[in-house]
């Protein structure tokens, strides 16, 4: 059971604080951000928030036609910044505590960098140059970038000073990746992935996981698609390696989820926004635990 004063690390979906639609707006951001504050707010009222989130669809805006990735970690700090002042403003305005946004940088591997799986932007009408991906449906392509996997959040320490005082949004977009010798390394963390590693060091009770649908789905996004109620980690790791979850969407979440769980026995949760206090009751989404 997750008692007071409990460390929750909260991942919050890109998508789910803006959509991949071409017609997005700021103002929709801004709106979907003072949302998830309340509800986060709500998970706050006895216990401590770590929060960390996606930045998908904010990173391909602010690149737009720039097939280069050069600037790639520019944009992943501009992100951060720009999701992490949304959500503490929204969290801080249901909350008795204060709330601190942390610019963080993630340390990968270099040499291993992965294919460019994660998408990114909105949603386009037409086939773009580069890599990318083609949306079920014939509803359009978006681009993709690599995901190389998070070894170290630099700025841990930091984190676990600020938490004995504060709500703390770090770890957003996944953090800027960077080399062993600090220099940056082009593509965006998973920030589940993030979420999972920070949730481990830092001793939380559970790992939440935000996002835009309302669970973990068998044949999604199609006519046999089934909601998954719960998975062991074992459970979690097989499905994945037969690829029943869509790379650079629901299987980092269930990887991370997985992770998660087999490294403390505790619980992890992927739920909709506005049903993540229900899911840590065993009333919604997908639970993983042992």
């Amino acid at each position: 059971m997750i008692g007071a004063r409990d460390l929750l690390v909260v991942a919050i979906g890109g998508h789910a604080l803006s959509s991949p639609a071409a017609d997005a707006t700021l103002a929709g951001e801004r709106a979907a951000a003072a949302a998830a504050g309340l509800e986060l707010a709500r998970l706050a009222t006895d216990r401590r928030l770590l929060l960390v989130h996606g930045n998908g669809p904010q990173v391909g805006r602010l690149l737009g036609d720039d097939a280069s990735l050069d600037e790639l970690d520019i944009r992943v700090a501009q992100t951060q910044g720009e999701l992490g002042y949304l959500l503490a403003s929204g969290l801080e305005a249901g909350a008795d505590e204060r709330v601190v946004a942390l610019l963080t940088r993630v340390r990968v591997e270099a040499g291993k960098v992965g294919d460019p799986e994660k998408p990114i932007g909105p949603i386009l009408r037409e086939r773009p140059g580069g890599p990318h991906t083609e949306l079920s449906g014939g509803r359009g392509w978006r681009r993709t970038v690599p995901s190389p996997l998070p070894l170290e959040v630099l700025e841990c320490a930091e984190i676990r000073t600020l938490l004995q005082t504060s709500h703390v949004v770090a770890g957003g977009g996944g953090g800027v990746p960077v080399a062993a010798d600090g220099t940056a390394v082009p593509g965006i963390v998973d920030k589940d992935r993030v979420a999972a590693l920070l949730a481990i060091e830092l001793g939380a009770a559970a790992l939440v996981i935000g996002t835009d649908v309302d669970a973990a789905y068998l044949e999604f996004d199609t006519p046999s698609a089934r909601r998954i109620e719960r998975l062991s980690p074992a459970e979690a790791e097989r499905l994945l390696a037969g690829g029943a979850f869509a790379p650079g969407s629901m299987a980092p979440k269930v990887a991370s989820a997985a992770a998660f769980a087999a490294a403390t026995g505790r619980p992890a949760v992927i739920a909709a926004m506005g049903q993540l206090g229900p899911a840590l009751a065993g009333r919604a989404g997908t639970l993983i635990q042992n």
